[in-house]
C-alpha cells in the first residue's frame, strides 16, 4: 500500500457510505445520546477488547455499581472483578477510579456535562489530557455522546481505509481521526462510521471475503480475492443487523427491513467505474 493517502473525491465518500448503508443496517442508537461519563467508561472498557466483552463488561458494572461515585469508592480488585470480561482490567479499573476521583474533585461531581457548552478541539484537549484516554477514546466521547462531528478509527474502520487508499499504514492514531473528520461531511460521520465497522467486522476482514464486497471497485487492496465486488443495483443485506437510525438519513435512506427490495437501478450506477 502507498505511503501517501490518495486524492478522493467527495462523490466517492458519498458513494461509499450510500452502498455501505444499504449493506449494512447496524444498531447503535443505544450509544447515540449516552450520557457522557457512561460514554467514556464504555469506550474505556472497549480498548483492545470485543464488542461483546465490552458490552458485558459495562452491563456488569452498571449493575454493581448504582452511582459513578460507588465506581470511584469501590475496592479496586472489587472493580476488576466486576470488568473482568474486558482486557487488561486491572489497567482498566484503576484509570477509570483516577479519572472519576479527577472529575469529583475538580467538579464537585462527577460530570462531564460541562463538555456541551465547549469547543470541539477544546472537548478533545480535555479529554486526551486524561489518563488512559485517546485519540479513538476522546472521538467516541464526542461523536456518541455529545453530537459533534468527529470520525472514530478502530480497528475495522482503519483496514477498511488503508485498502480503500483513505488511509495509510504508516499513520498515527491522532492521524487516522484528522485525515477521515476531514474526508467525511458532517451528516454521514456516524452512517460511514458504523458502515465501516461493520464492512471491516463482517466483510472485509484480515482475510478479506472480496466475492461479498459491496464497495470492490473503490479498493486499492493488492491481494484482492475475487474478480470482481457485487454489482450496485445488486446489493443484499449481507449482514443485516437491528435497524437504526442515523444521521442525514433524509439524504441516504435505508431499506425498511432486511428482505426489502435494493434500491432501484435508476441512479445507482457508480460514476467512478
Amino acid at each position: 500500500m502507498p505511503d501517501t493517502p490518495r486524492d478522493v473525491p467527495p462523490c466517492e465518500v458519498r458513494e461509499v457510505a450510500r452502498r455501505l448503508q444499504i449493506a449494512y443496517v447496524v444498531d447503535r442508537s443505544d450509544q447515540l445520546g449516552e450520557e457522557p461519563v457512561a460514554a467514556l467508561v464504555r469506550a474505556i472498557l472497549s480498548q483492545n477488547t470485543s464488542d461483546r466483552n465490552r458490552d458485558v463488561a459495562m452491563a456488569r458494572l452498571i449493575e454493581r455499581f448504582p452511582t459513578w461515585d460507588a465506581v470511584a469508592d469501590a475496592p479496586l480488585a472489587e472493580l476488576v472483578a466486576t470488568i473482568r470480561y474486558t482486557n487488561y482490567a486491572p489497567t482498566k479499573a484503576a484509570r477509570i477510579q483516577e479519572i472519576l476521583r479527577r472529575l469529583r474533585g475538580e467538579r464537585g461531581a462527577i460530570t462531564l456535562d460541562f463538555l456541551r457548552e465547549w469547543p470541539t478541539d477544546a472537548v478533545e484537549r480535555y479529554l486526551l489530557g486524561l489518563k488512559g484516554v485517546g485519540y479513538k477514546t476522546a472521538a467516541c466521547v464526542l461523536a456518541f455522546a455529545l453530537g459533534r462531528p468527529v470520525f472514530p478509527v478502530d480497528t475495522h474502520v482503519r483496514r477498511v481505509g488503508i485498502r480503500l487508499g483513505w488511509l495509510t499504514k504508516r499513520m498515527n492514531e491522532r492521524q487516522a481521526h484528522a485525515r477521515m473528520t476531514a474526508l467525511c461531511p458532517p451528516e454521514l460521520v456516524l452512517p460511514l462510521h458504523f458502515g465501516m465497522w461493520a464492512h471491516g467486522h463482517f466483510t472485509c476482514r484480515p482475510v478479506p471475503r472480496c466475492g461479498r464486497c459491496p464497495i470492490y471497485e473503490f479498493c486499492r487492496f493488492e491481494a484482492k480475492t475475487a474478480p470482481a465486488g457485487i454489482p450496485p443495483d445488486r446489493l443484499p443485506q449481507v449482514a443485516p443487523l437491528a435497524r437504526w437510525t442515523p444521521a442525514g438519513e433524509e439524504q441516504y435512506p435505508l431499506p425498511e427491513a432486511a428482505d426489502e427490495a435494493p434500491l432501484p437501478r435508476e441512479g445507482v450506477a457508480s460514476p467512478f467505474t
